[in-house]
């Protein structure tokens, strides 16, 4: 099935609204730490039901690294293929996709297209991102980030952590943000999350 050209397009909004509902049904009922097992279970039913499973093995890519998150897989070409085990989304799985949706609005030039599910190497429950796969001459500075986050409006919190009215963006590291061969920086690897 061809992802990219398809009502696909549309499943990181899905998966929004099925780990929001299912959140909403729970309500009071379970502690938060309930939240996360329903909202696996529903997103797993989805993918079930509409065969969003990725077969790894059916793609050409290179395992390139581990981190928290995700495992890390490189094409050869041009883009990254991340399976995200929801890590840091905490006990509720909509702050996973509230951060792929922010961080696509502000770092549109290095975006994540949800493509599916799949399970990593642990046999975690994950969401398949693909994101482009960035030519870069090396990692952006400490005052490059800061410079750049300015100019979208977020003021400074820490040298790696900023915030506007929103949104807080934390983990805007070096080694997470790339100083592009165009010269341009590309934020890879943020985390983000709505604030209080």
């Amino acid at each position: 099935m061809d992802r990219t050209h398809s009502s696909i397009n549309s499943l990181l909004e899905q998966a929004t609204c099925i780990t929001r509902r299912s959140k909403e049904a729970t309500g009071e009922t379970e502690p938060t730490e309930g939240y996360k097992r329903g909202q696996t279970e529903e997103l797993i039913k989805f993918a079930n039901d509409n065969s969003l499973w990725i077969d790894l093995s059916r793609l050409n890519i290179t395992y390139m690294d581990r981190g928290g998150e995700n495992e890390v897989f490189h094409d050869g070409n041009v883009s990254v293929v991340k399976l995200n085990n929801f890590e840091y989304a905490g006990d509720d799985l909509e702050n996973f996709f509230i951060r792929i949706a922010a961080h696509n609005k502000f770092f549109g030039n290095v975006p994540y297209q949800m493509i599916g599910f799949a399970y990593n190497s642990l046999q975690e429950f994950c969401a398949v991102l693909v994101q482009p796969y960035i030519l870069a001459e090396r990692e952006a500075t400490k005052d490059e980030i800061a410079t750049y986050m300015q100019a979208l409006g977020f003021e400074m919190d820490y040298y790696d952590e900023y915030h506007n009215s929103d949104y807080e963006v934390f983990d805007a590291v070096p080694n997470n943000v790339l100083y592009g061969i165009d010269g341009d920086l590309y934020f890879i690897d943020t985390q983000i999350r709505l604030r209080s």
